[in-house]
């Protein structure tokens, strides 16, 4: 089994919390660079982009599309995928070790593409959008 194959695709649980079908979330992740024309005398072929950066960022949003554009290609993020995953959207959790050790949360968003796991309240990166140049 090559890990590799496992994390082209969407997770299970990104499909399941969208409630969007399955053929709309590979529609709207598609990046196609080439096809070939129309036409019986031609073979059918594709050439798509397989190889994208997971984030934050849902698969069917244009955040998403903006950080993967055409033509821009990233470094691989090596992530070891979990096979059975018990945190729950929602759930109650502790945090073990880093900055924020000790504190205790809700489950707000996962990203099992990347085996990130967002507590509420935890997690938070601030920024000053548009303010006074004080």
């Amino acid at each position: 089994m090559r890990l590799s194959s496992i994390l082209r695709c969407v997770a299970d649980m990104t499909k399941k919390s969208s409630n969007l079908p399955e053929s709309y979330i590979e529609r709207a992740q598609e990046q196609l660079s080439w096809r070939t024309p129309l036409g019986k005398q031609y073979r059918r072929a594709e050439i798509k982009r397989r190889k994208f950066r997971y984030t934050t960022n849902r698969p069917w949003t244009q955040q998403f599309y903006q950080q993967n554009l055409p033509g821009t290609y990233r470094k691989k993020v090596f992530v070891e995928p979990i096979g059975e995953w018990t945190f729950f959207k929602g759930d109650r959790v502790e945090v073990l070790a880093g900055k924020d050790g000790g504190k205790q949360g809700l489950v707000n968003y996962i990203v099992q593409e990347r085996n990130w796991v967002m507590v509420e309240g935890l997690n938070c990166h601030f920024r000053n959008m548009g303010g006074k140049g004080n």
